[in-house]
């Protein structure tokens, strides 16, 4: 990727009413479940927190933090209801301030998507409307008297806040949570004074804000974040959007944090093209669907979000913050244009916390960007800490397993194979102090990564290769490529250590046919070998089967997926899947899963449908993604070695696997040798 010369605009100072900020990079509020499970700070929280405020980032704002025990959304998910939450909450600005950061409390409510199963009560909601996502929750409608006490407790919880150490709180008012309930008409059906016109939706928020400005002082510096578009049936438009934001800077707020979006955002144009009754082209499907509109993969565009911001920048004078997606060099270009105040870079600042002093440091080629593949977010809504592919230390700043000291005894080390395990494999081990040789078979380094990034849809993997290669080069370990390893060399050159990272290659299962010869390598497609005609057979549903349909279907050919499994790409997380869905649905590729292939020819494919039924389906190619098959034979050689040798396999050398696996096991290798 291109890197900017000048980072200016990102790393001037700026304010947040009476604030100031040390620059213009926010780290935005992201789930996290590091929370004890009696809704208290957990010491693995401050020290995450605590991490991201000494990379050079501005201001760190919190996860959220309910106000009330009835308003969690996440187990773990921490409360400031009460001042026995205090003490602990207090160690989280101080954790924040010690790396010259700004720390901000965010207060969310969930509502209606505060579901029984998290909170053991019932749900409460402006109205009693049950949502998309959470269908078999039948939410409660609150009284007059409910709202007025909710009001009251936002203020008393954003006072405990203050006193805890915050610098500015933070009034979540998107993404589904209860002011936007109250705004929307979507979940909004009341008739009284906080239903039907805007300035009755908006009733609840702007109470709330005087209800803050009251317990914490009119000086206290008070963001609220906002979906900018809802995106549903009777959801707030932008236009309702730029009118509330003007309601908003009249009553005290001091910035505006724009996203967009509920947890049912084009949920309903999705299912309406999974169902075949729209083909979901011009309904923004490839932008995001639920959370992935404002949390959006790979699959999707990045920075959407930026004209939001641009809008309602227009109509208001305080400071606006974008987010979504925004690299710093798109960062820098919106700060330039004028678009928004601030930048809020939220998985960028897990895969890289030091991301704002490598930008200060003028090495933005160092940042190790964010894959986009939202592993984190997957952790976290199957109820586990949040993780990251690409940095192993992530969710676990405070665990003694995760560190990695120098060497007290160096030894040379042979890392086979330059993936994404081998590669940390080698940069950890070279940083602990060992003497590395990194071999790589092939003329290039980067492994499977190569072929991973070569889709438009996965650029976000070409980056990270490029950043992995580079620090590689750097890091001091000595480079081998086009060496095909033996267990002979690793013992003549007189290695100590062989971290085996050989990885997997595609191959046929044993499934009768002809002329298999001819049919094409799904890697080999990748790298230019491009079938010629129209129709292609893609045998195999999984993540490589399906991405490469999706990559062929963007050319214009006609792509049909053949596989038994019961759905694409079963393993893909849940609001990944749902645009990649939808961007297979708007490529026209089909789908025949539930199909058992029983025999591979090079133009068609003969299988047993779910009924038993033996159906054939003829292309003018056949490709097979039916599997990874792990490259074991220098392990199992390195194995019968002896004389002390220790032999670590990583990656796909152990099995096929995910980056973020791969990445993991390649930095504890190193680590614990």
């Amino acid at each position: 990727m291109e890197f900017r010369d000048s980072y200016e605009k990102l790393l001037t100072p700026g304010k947040i009413g009476k604030m100031e900020l040390k620059n213009r990079m926010i780290m935005p509020a992201m789930g996290t479940n590091l929370g004890n499970a009696n809704n208290t700070v957990s010491d693995i929280q401050v020290a995450y927190y605590t991490r991201r405020g000494n990379g050079g980032i501005g201001m760190v704002i919190t996860e959220v933090v309910a106000p009330e025990p009835e308003g969690r959304v996440i187990v773990g998910e921490m409360l400031l209801s009460d001042d026995k939450y205090m003490n602990q909450m207090s160690r989280i600005p101080h954790g924040v301030h010690s790396g010259g950061a700004k720390a901000c409390l965010q207060l969310a409510h969930g509502g209606c998507y505060a579901s029984e199963r998290i909170t053991g009560s019932r749900p409460k909601s402006p109205s009693s409307i049950a949502t998309a996502l959470l269908p078999d929750d039948h939410p409660r409608e609150m009284t007059i008297e409910e709202i007025k006490e909710l009001i009251d407790k936002y203020g008393k919880a954003a006072e405990r806040g203050k006193r805890c150490g915050f610098d500015c709180v933070e009034l979540h008012g998107a993404h589904g949570y209860m002011p936007l309930q109250f705004l929307s008409a979507y979940t909004n059906k009341r008739t009284d004074e906080y239903g039907g016109s805007l300035e009755n939706r908006a009733r609840f928020a702007l109470e709330t804000v005087a209800a803050i400005k009251k317990y914490t002082g009119k000086d206290y510096p008070l963001i609220y974040r906002l979906s900018a578009v809802e995106d549903v049936p009777d959801g707030v438009t932008l236009e309702e959007a730029r009118e509330f934001a003007k309601m908003l800077e009249k009553a005290g707020v001091d910035a505006i944090n724009v996203s967009m979006g509920t947890w049912d955002s084009r949920s309903f144009d999705y299912a309406d093209a999974m169902e075949g009754k729209t083909d979901g082209k011009g309904k923004k499907l490839e932008e995001g669907v639920a959370i992935s509109s404002w949390v959006p993969p790979h699959y999707s565009p990045k920075g959407t979000l930026i004209p939001l911001a641009k809008a309602i920048k227009e109509v208001v004078s305080i400071p606006v913050i974008t987010v979504c997606s925004i690299t710093p060099e798109m960062g820098e270009e919106a700060l330039e244009n004028g678009d928004a105040d601030f930048v809020a870079f939220g998985r960028q600042s897990i895969a890289d916390p030091d991301f704002p002093n490598k930008l200060y440091a003028g090495k933005p080629e160092t940042i190790r960007r964010c894959l986009r593949c939202n592993e984190c977010l997957n952790e976290v809504q199957d109820n586990c800490v949040v993780s990251c592919a690409v940095n192993p230390e992530a969710g676990k700043e405070h665990e003694i397993y995760i560190k990695s000291y120098p060497a007290t005894v160096k030894k040379k080390v042979a890392v086979i194979g330059s993936g994404p395990a081998g590669i940390e494999a080698a940069i950890t081990a070279t940083e602990r102090g060992h003497d590395v040789t990194l071999f790589e078979k092939e003329d290039r380094l980067g492994g499977q990564l190569h072929y991973i990034g070569i889709p438009d849809f996965k650029s976000d993997y070409r980056d990270y290769e490029s950043y992995m290669i580079n620090a590689v080069k750097n890091c001091g370990a000595k480079i081998v490529t086009g060496v095909e390893v033996t267990a002979d060399m690793i013992v003549k050159e007189g290695f100590d250590v062989a971290i085996v990272a050989t990885g997997a290659s595609t191959f046929i299962p044993n499934i009768p046919g002809k002329d298999q010869d001819k049919i094409y390598d799904p890697l080999k497609v990748l790298d230019g070998d491009i079938p010629e005609g129209e129709n292609v057979l893609v045998c195999g549903a999984g993540l490589v089967g399906s991405e490469l349909a999706l990559f062929l279907g963007n050319m214009g050919k006609k792509i049909t997926i053949i596989d038994m499994l019961p759905d694409v790409a079963p393993d893909m997380t849940i609001y990944n899947k749902m645009v990649f869905n939808a961007e297979l649905v708007q490529a026209g590729v089909v789908r025949k899963v539930n199909h058992r292939i029983t025999e591979l020819n090079a133009k068609s494919v003969k299988c047993l449908d779910e009924n038993g039924n033996e159906v054939e389906f003829e292309g003018d190619a056949v490709i097979c993604a039916l599997g990874l098959k792990s490259r074991r034979t220098l392990l199992e050689d390195l194995r019968k070695v002896g004389n002390g040798l220790r032999v670590i396999p990583v990656g796909d050398a152990n099995g096929p696997r995910k980056v973020m696996q791969a990445t993991h096991e390649g930095y504890h290798a190193a680590r614990i040798i």
